[in-house]
């Protein structure tokens, strides 16, 4: 005698099953039937956008339109001193028309490799080497739009140099405790959506023990 399914186990196998068709659907990814670059704008070493407009064919059939932009990956440097207090700078941002406190950061250029830009971009910037740079997370800040990544790094052994701000960068540097930095974040004072996410993996953890630096 055959085994009798209850429904809603059938019903469940029915669900399971359509779930992992479209899911197996949505990982064959678009199609780009066409490809139209608009614009183009770098400095010779780094690509700050290259938007496309395409044409493509999505899993369920339907072709649209879709606008996307390419950009060298950015790199972001969480310097700590060893007394626990961060490096970091006031930089003027012309697009907001203020000053932001920021971590050091910058675009990959050429050939580097993050881990170069990171080392470059702390010198460049603060002045600060670092005896050690340790890659913390790698994450897309515009999924919507762009395959760019950031890498964040977490610099240690600091020795104070001098800086080397190009023609664009108008910088001052701050050293910050972290329970100031903090206190800045939850007054609404620290803007950056990159510093934020690095603060909260390299130094949240470390202004919230107790007895930390404040």
């Amino acid at each position: 005698m055959a085994a009798v399914i209850p429904e809603s186990r059938v019903m469940a196998f029915d669900l399971l099953s359509t779930i992992m068709v479209e899911g197996a659907e949505m990982n064959k990814g678009w199609e780009c039937l066409e490809s139209r670059k608009i614009l183009h704008a770098g400095d010779g070493k780094a690509t700050f956008m290259e938007l496309y407009q395409d044409k493509v064919r999505t899993t369920k059939g339907q072709v649209v339109t879709y606008t996307r932009y390419n950009a060298s990956d950015v790199v972001i440097v969480v310097p700590i001193l060893a007394d626990n207090r961060l490096v970091m700078i006031k930089q003027y941002r012309y697009p907001l028309g203020k000053v932001l406190l920021e971590f050091p950061a910058g675009h990959v250029e050429g050939d580097e490799e993050p881990v170069q830009t990171a080392k470059r971009e702390l010198e460049e910037e603060t002045g600060y080497k670092a005896k050690k740079i340790e890659r913390v997370y790698r994450y897309h800040p515009s999924v919507s739009r762009s395959n760019q990544n950031v890498h964040v790094f977490k610099a240690t052994g600091l020795m104070e140099g001098r800086t080397r701000h190009d023609g664009g960068e108008d910088i001052n540097v701050r050293v910050m405790t972290t329970r100031k930095v903090q206190q800045l974040i939850k007054q609404g004072k620290v803007e950056s959506a990159g510093t934020l996410i690095s603060y909260f993996l390299c130094c949240a953890v470390m202004a919230d023990k107790k007895g930390g630096i404040t």
